[in-house]
Parts: structure tokens; C-alpha cells; sequence
């Protein structure tokens, strides 16, 4: 058995209607997340070239090993990443390095932890990004994981670095993702919406096509049973409601030429027993 014409309505609308709030929605959701990576980025970025300028590279020449961890240069430099690390509570580091001979090497590392990069270690996940930072402000353009984590960066020269020492700053991407995950939950909710109100939307239409065929399907089964009085009521505004009109009409005219051939029936009958009579 084929489908019926309330389901074909109904699954046409709502494939319409979900199609519709769909696409509206992931249009916005792709939007928003696009929107929340750029301005992470750009907060990285622009935080990042903030921190540069009130470092000044020159103060950090005589920083190179380990052993120079107990300069006084060495302490204040490593007291103001902290500080800067703490006015942005989404950093989890604050670190300078220096680029050297193609190689990459921790200056001063804000991690408090036993796993602190010590001055003079070379970092050897360079990415395109780090590498721009000696140059200009630039930021990852995804989540990279090295031996402290996965992380998304900014980076930024110092002030006087002349292109040999940068700032940069790690977002953790756990924090990255509950960022994108508060949208994903948005953009969920919003799907489930759209997908409730297309089936209410779909099954009121449905309905409200149905119901007047219904009611004149009804209505020529009991025609069909010699009950033509009864007259269909429907109030659409629409073609439905003409042609419930014009089945009304057609039922009255039914019922009148029923009542003219029984008139008609009878007289022919009168006239029978009449002609019966004088034969008689």
C-alpha cells in the first residue's frame, strides 16, 4: 500500500521546513564558531604584541643556560611574565625564546612546575606561526601539541629584539574546545528546536489538508447509503472550502432529484391503481 496523502504532506513539509532551519542553522553555527576562532586569535595576537612591548630584549642578553637562572635579570623578567600570564586568566604559559643559528631556545618560562623549560633549551617544534612571531605579531592557525600539552599560541618580538627574541603565549585547548563546545550545545539545541517545530508545522498543515477530505470521504459513504441531508462544514478560506461548497451543493441537488424521481415514482403508481380502477 502506497503512501498517504497525510504522510506525503507531512513528510513534505517537514523535509522543507527541517531543510530551511537546517541550513539557516548551520549557516549560524559554522558563523559562530568561525567568529569565536578569530577572536581568540586575535585576543592571542594582540595580547601577545601588547606583552612584547613591555619587555625589552636588551635587558635579556646575558640570559643564556641554566646556570643563569639566578641573575636578577632572570627574576624580574620571569616575575613580569607571571604577572602578565595572571591578568588573562585563559593563559596557561608565558615564555620568551631566542632565535639563533635556525634554532629555536627558552629564554625565560612562566610554568612554576618541575617540567619549567630552563634558559638555553632548545625547542624544537617550530612551527610557522613561532617562527613569524620574530618578525611580526602572529598566531597558530590550529591547536599543535608538544611535551607540555596541545595548545594554541601568539606570538610577538620583543621591544629591541631586532628579530632575534619573542613573547608567546599558550591558550590551553581544553579551554579552547569548552569554548566551542558552549556553541556546539547552542547549535544543538537550536537543531533540536527547528526539528520540533518542523514536525508541529508539518502535522497541522497535514491536517488541515486532510481533514476536509476525510470529512467528504465520510460524506459519500453515507451518500452512497441513502443519507444524502447532512451538508459538510468546513471554513478553510481556500480552495478546500470551494470545493466543500460545490459538494454541498451537488448533495442538496442529489437530494432533490431523489425526492422528484419518489414525487414522480408515487404519481406514476396513483395513476397505475386509477387506470387499474376504470379497468375494474
Amino acid at each position: 500500500m502506497g503512501l498517504s496523502i497525510r504522510r506525503k504532506l507531512f513528510l513534505s513539509h517537514f523535509l522543507a521546513v527541517l531543510l530551511v532551519s537546517g541550513s539557516v542553522g548551520s549557516y549560524f553555527y559554522l558563523t559562530a564558531v568561525r567568529s569565536l576562532t578569530e577572536n581568540i586569535q586575535a585576543r592571542l595576537e594582540s595580547t601577545a604584541a601588547l606583552a612584547g612591548q613591555a619587555m625589552d630584549a636588551a635587558e635579556l642578553g646575558p640570559i643564556r643556560s641554566a646556570a643563569d637562572r639566578a641573575l636578577p635579570v632572570y627574576e624580574r623578567s620571569l616575575a613580569l611574565i607571571r604577572s602578565l600570564g595572571l591578568t588573562n586568566p585563559d593563559l596557561a604559559f608565558v615564555y620568551v625564546m631566542r632565535h639563533s643559528g635556525g634554532r629555536v631556545y627558552f629564554v625565560i618560562d612562566s610554568d612554576d612546575s618541575p617540567e619549567q623549560a630552563a634558559p638555553g633549551r632548545e625547542y624544537t617544534e617550530r612551527t610557522a606561526a613561532l617562527l613569524r612571531g620574530f618578525q611580526r605579531p602572529s598566531v597558530d592557525d590550529q591547536v599543535y601539541t608538544d611535551e607540555w600539552g596541545a595548545f594554541m599560541s601568539g606570538y610577538a618580538p620583543l621591544r629591541n629584539g631586532n628579530g632575534e627574541y619573542l613573547v608567546g603565549l599558550d591558550m590551553r585547548a581544553d579551554e579552547l574546545r569548552r569554548k566551542l563546545s558552549a556553541v556546539r550545545t547552542a547549535g544543538g539545541a537550536s537543531l533540536a528546536a527547528s526539528v520540533l517545530l518542523a514536525v508541529l508545522f508539518s502535522r497541522v498543515l497535514s491536517a488541515k489538508v486532510t481533514k476536509p477530505v476525510r470529512m467528504l470521504i465520510a460524506r459519500c459513504r453515507a451518500i452512497a447509503k441513502g443519507d444524502p441531508d447532512q451538508q459538510v462544514q468546513i471554513r478553510s478560506g481556500d480552495e478546500l472550502e470551494e470545493l466543500v461548497e460545490a459538494f454541498n451543493t451537488m448533495s442538496q441537488e442529489l437530494t432533490e432529484s431523489r425526492a422528484q424521481a419518489e414525487e414522480a415514482r408515487r404519481s406514476l403508481e396513483h395513476a397505475r391503481d386509477l387506470l387499474e380502477l376504470r379497468v375494474a
